[in-house]
């Protein structure tokens, strides 16, 4: 997919802006009809200047399909994103459509922030080409907060130089983790290279590893609080894992890929490990930070056949519960998510579309390495189990933890068991903090 950019001229008014609004610069969520009829309503997200580009066109065409409706908007970094919403939500002025991230639906969806966008599904928004599995990853205690834009699954990828070196001839359609762990154990021996390379999302590997023996990392009893959703012995038998193989060296420490500052820095882009575990669509960035002489394939991650695969948002539109005018707010949203027009516009900026229609509309226009992505969800779409549920108010928090724990495992400084009843004991008392 080819990329353009904004002249200088646009990149400067833009930059100096940074937020664009299509006429007063309202951004609340409290909509309403302005003296020429026409109903405003409010549009926030974070990304690149391509994406900036790209939505403020899709605006345009928008706005020229429906003149009735004006659309103001505002955006930023994934930082500046945050901190804004935090402060318009506490002062109950949402924009009426969100960007939202799955990591941040509880935090609003739980505190009726955001808009159940169930009503709105058959009639303003239309998702007969979405997946059930895929628009269940914006639900929460029965009620829709988001629907999904992009879609991908937890996938390995993999130097299939290093894999053969290793000797142990795994079958990429069928294997264990003990089979992973074995030839990550023998690749490391023969080569003198990692034969696994973590990255910096760690907990979600761990959340793979959980869901193949039928746990998760959290779940929800009947009153809509969160717990912890596994047992003591899979955690030290995961722990206990990655422990031996940082020790033999078969893995890096967390130092070695904390202190990486981009991708291309990590051993495995640089030819220097055999495996990476992480979400498929990280298949494009990898492939494009590679070293020009590594070759990566894609292919499932280990026990995929028992319901361990599961679809993951890229990010939602969600709508704010304040907003006076949700039937324009979701007419939008379903312009975004289904029209022709926006979507060749936007392209893959968002990742592979969660809409089947328009994931085939786009297709033939697509890099190779795209192609690919979206036949691998295509190849998996069997044996996809329902969605984790929506991580609770104060993941983030609980996931800063869990990173500090795993590092220790890797640095050999806590054994799998004490890490195991620290992590417990912190989830615990943010469950608390957070649900009353």
């Amino acid at each position: 997919m080819k990329k353009t950019f904004f002249k200088a001229a646009s990149l400067l008014f833009l930059g100096a802006t940074l937020a664009a609004c299509g006429n007063n610069g309202n951004s609340s969520g409290s909509s309403e009809a302005d003296a020429d009829g026409k109903t405003t309503i409010s549009f926030t997200w974070w990304g690149s200047e391509v994406r900036h580009e790209k939505y403020i066109e899709s605006i345009k065409e928008f706005e020229k399909q429906n003149p009735d409706i004006k659309v103001e908007y505002e955006y930023g970094s994934w930082d500046d994103h945050w901190k804004k919403l935090a402060t318009k939500a506490a002062s109950g002025e949402l924009p009426d459509v969100i960007q939202m991230d799955v990591q941040y639906i509880a935090q609003y969806g739980t505190k009726n922030q955001l808009a159940d966008m169930s009503e709105f599904i058959g009639n303003e928004i239309q998702t007969d080409d979405i997946k059930e599995s895929i628009l269940a990853t914006g639900e929460l205690d029965g009620n829709i907060f988001g629907i999904p834009t992009s879609v991908n699954t937890m996938a390995m990828l993999y130097n299939p130089s290093l894999v053969e070196q290793g000797g142990t001839g795994i079958d990429f359609s069928n294997y264990t983790f003990d089979d992973l762990v074995e030839s990550t154990a023998a690749i490391a021996e023969a080569t003198g290279d990692y034969g696994w390379n973590d990255n910096n999302d760690n907990s979600t590997i761990l959340q793979y590893f959980l869901r193949t023996k039928g746990e998760d990392l959290y779940k929800y009893d009947a009153d809509g609080k969160p717990e912890i959703g596994f047992t003591k012995e899979n955690w030290v038998e995961f722990m206990g894992a990655i422990a031996d193989l940082t020790e033999a060296k078969a893995m890096p420490t967390a130092e070695v890929t904390s202190n990486a500052n981009s991708m291309d820095q990590y051993p495995f882009s640089q030819g220097k490990a055999a495996y990476m575990m992480t979400w498929s669509n990280q298949y494009l960035t990898y492939k494009a930070s590679a070293a020009e002489d590594v070759e990566i394939n894609l292919a499932r991650p280990f026990d995929s056949e028992n319901g361990a695969m599961a679809y993951r948002p890229g990010f939602f539109y969600s709508i704010a519960n304040a907003s006076e005018s949700k039937e324009a707010a979701a007419k939008f949203v379903d312009f975004l998510v289904n029209s022709e027009e926006a979507n060749k516009i936007i392209g893959t900026e968002r990742g592979i579309p969660s809409n089947d229609a328009i994931k085939e509309l786009l297709y033939a226009d697509m890099t190779p390495e795209e192609q690919e992505s979206s036949d691998f969800l295509d190849d998996i779409a069997d044996i996809v189990g329902d969605p984790s549920p929506i991580p609770p108010i104060g993941f983030a928090e609980i996931n800063t933890y869990f990173k500090e724990l795993y590092a220790e495992i890797t640095y050999g400084t806590m054994t799998p068991e004490e890490t195991y009843d620290a992590f417990t004991q912190r989830c615990e008392e943010i469950f608390a903090e957070n649900y009353q």
